[in-house]
């Protein structure tokens, strides 16, 4: 079964905008932290592919497996990226924003696309979106609270 994949989240951190921008700018850093990640892979300059760990419940169970290129604006605190059509089970792409707001970093997570190949069984296809959309933004809440972790002051 395949499933869209659209979340926006937001929060308010206090970390170190200095660092975690150093960080920004040179990618691997900052999205080497993310949840569930089992291998992440530099594919060229601003380019990776990443494998998760399987994620689910109650026999729905997927390993996302996508590449994405990177665009960092220092300026304007962001890292967007666009999926690489043809890699894994998953097209993904979306934005991670970070905003100084004088001692606290306010957070913006998008994050868009396409999950493939998920293993469903056949009484739970229709609840297979939500229930996925739940499960990322656990993952996502998760990769906030890491960067609060490792940047934090």
């Amino acid at each position: 079964m395949d499933s869209k994949l659209v979340l926006d989240k937001t929060a308010t951190i206090k970390v170190d905008y200095k660092q975690l921008m150093a960080d920004l700018e040179a990618i691997e850093p900052l999205i080497s932290i993310f949840p569930k990640l089992e291998s992440l892979t530099k594919l060229a300059p601003n380019a990776y592919e990443w494998k998760l760990k399987p994620i689910g419940a109650m026999g729905v169970s997927h390993a996302v497996h996508y590449a994405a290129t990177y665009e960092v604006d220092k300026a304007n605190g962001k890292l967007n990226f666009k999926g690489k059509e043809g890699v894994g089970n998953a097209t993904l792409s979306g934005c991670f924003e970070f905003h100084d707001k004088g001692g606290e970093v306010a957070v913006e997570i998008q994050i868009n696309g396409q999950l493939r190949d998920i293993k469903v069984p056949m009484l739970l296809k229709a609840a297979t979106p939500g229930f996925i959309k739940t499960m990322f933004e656990g993952i996502v809440d998760r990769f906030i609270e890491k960067i609060g972790e490792k940047y934090g002051r």
